[in-house]
């Protein structure tokens, strides 16, 4: 059994993470605007949007990409390369990356329970780890012109 290639988990990794920033900056301040202005006020606070906060959620999006095709690398021997594998990897990282940070938030009371985010960050997961996981190969294979 081979290790698994990093070149290509970073590789499609990275791929997903563009996704998933884009995605994240269009929930966040497009979708969400509003009821995050909102919800910060509600706390005495501003929404943060120093160019370093912005500069940690995109490092944060390109490592949840690189998670979610590292993960998808380490189970493919099991499940099997494809897209069912791949979305399997997604829905993990979705669970660990937003559902666990949703309920510590709202367990807190620092924000109301909002499904739209939480489904929307699971589509987001999922298609961001089936597309990098396509660029995923393990060494030595080939690939057929």
């Amino acid at each position: 059994m081979k290790g698994i290639n990093l070149s290509r988990v970073i590789i499609g990794g990275l791929v997903a993470g563009v996704l998933i920033n884009i995605s994240e900056f269009l929930l966040n301040t497009v979708v969400l605007k509003s009821d995050m202005e909102a919800g910060m006020k509600a706390l005495g606070k501003t929404v943060p949007q120093s160019g370093s906060t912005i500069a940690v959620w995109m490092i944060l999006g390109f490592v949840m990409g690189i998670a979610s095709v590292w993960l998808y690398a380490a189970i493919r021997p099991r499940y099997g390369a494809g897209p069912g594998t791949a979305a399997r990897a997604g829905v993990v990282v979705w669970f660990f990356g937003s559902v666990v940070c949703t309920v510590i938030i709202v367990n807190m009371g620092l924000f109301p329970f909002n499904a739209l985010p939480v489904l929307w960050e699971l589509a987001q997961a999922i298609i961001a780890t089936i597309l990098g996981a396509s660029l995923y190969k393990e060494e030595g294979t080939v690939v057929a012109a």
